[in-house]
């Protein structure tokens, strides 16, 4: 695969499309949900290393470094060092990237820090993340709020339904 195309829609009518495109360090990833962009570089292992988001209330840039994530007009994140993940609250390919990264390892469950990014606004903060194997997908917990999620994904990875907020359509 070197370029996949996925298309969500949300339970509120919306919908959220993105496209994975193979680089040569890695994977991007294009996508928009309403009148959000955003681009997110990914190393060959699923690895978040960059984003870049603009909506009409705000624009953010972002790159891992290894004391964090720095963010190029307020500088290094606070607490971010450890949070090898993004989580963009508008859409679900972000899912995606841990449940690959444990497919590779064959790893059934894991816990980490991930940078959490809300919109419209664009907010950021530190928190963390359960994923666990279950027989459809993946339960996914955001330890730090308590909400969790299960969610069914496809052989890749690739997050089919999340539910209460979106499904993935079939562009065939």
């Amino acid at each position: 695969m070197d370029r996949l195309s996925i298309v969500w829609e949300w339970h509120d009518g919306s919908y959220d499309r993105a496209q994975f495109t193979r680089q040569p360090s890695g994977w991007r990833v294009t996508g928009r949900h309403g009148d959000t962009r955003y681009m997110i570089g990914l190393d060959n292992g699923f690895t978040c290393q960059s984003l870049e988001v603009t909506s009409d209330a705000a624009g953010l840039t972002l790159n891992r470094t290894s004391a964090g994530w720095f963010e190029t007009n307020t500088g290094l994140v606070p607490n971010s060092a450890k949070a090898v993940d993004l989580d963009l609250g508008w859409t679900a390919v972000t899912n995606t990237f841990p449940i690959k990264r444990l497919m590779q390892k064959a790893q059934d469950e894991s816990t980490f820090d991930v940078l959490m990014i809300s919109g419209p606004d664009l907010g950021m903060r530190v928190v963390e993340q359960t994923y666990k194997r279950w027989e459809d997908g993946w339960v996914y917990a955001n330890v730090s709020s308590g909400f969790t999620a299960d969610l069914t994904v496809d052989k890749s990875g690739l997050v089919t339904d999340y539910p209460g907020l979106c499904s993935r359509k079939d562009l065939s």
